[in-house]
């Protein structure tokens, strides 16, 4: 879906987001010229749709008010942030990770560590998409 600015240039909104594409459109009031960002991040995905079906309305303010860019581009550090902050603590906690690494078992360090990373991303994205910014 297409969440469009209210305020427009030439007929254009100066603000739009793709939610399917992971997209910001902003085209600048004085130059006309269009600027595009693409997020790629499955957490930005998971967010745009959640914040569509549940916050429609705080997601049309978001837009209306020139901050989306801004908006999910923090939401992207932080979330990233977070994950790669949970998931060294979860492998520093986890005894099996650490003996492969010990041992040089590089086929256990890396299936141990994407089951962490895996770990880190549903408890990161439960409390940090799904409540994100509630208060905007």
């Amino acid at each position: 879906m297409i969440i469009q600015s209210k305020q427009t240039v030439n007929g254009d909104p100066v603000w739009e987001v793709d939610t399917d594409t992971q997209t910001v459109r902003h085209r600048n009031p004085k130059t006309g010229k269009t600027e595009r960002h693409v997020f790629h991040t499955d957490h930005i995905r998971y967010y745009l749709h959640h914040i569509e079906e549940m916050r429609p309305e705080l997601l049309q303010k978001i837009v209306d008010k020139g901050e989306i860019y801004k908006h999910l581009d923090e939401l992207d550090i932080k979330v990233t942030d977070a994950v790669n902050r949970q998931t060294e603590l979860l492998m520093q906690s986890c005894r099996e990770y650490q003996v492969a690494v010990e041992t040089g078992n590089l086929n256990d360090v890396g299936a141990i560590g994407n089951i962490l990373r895996m770990q880190a991303q549903s408890a990161v994205y439960d409390t940090m998409i799904y409540l994100w910014r509630e208060d905007t």
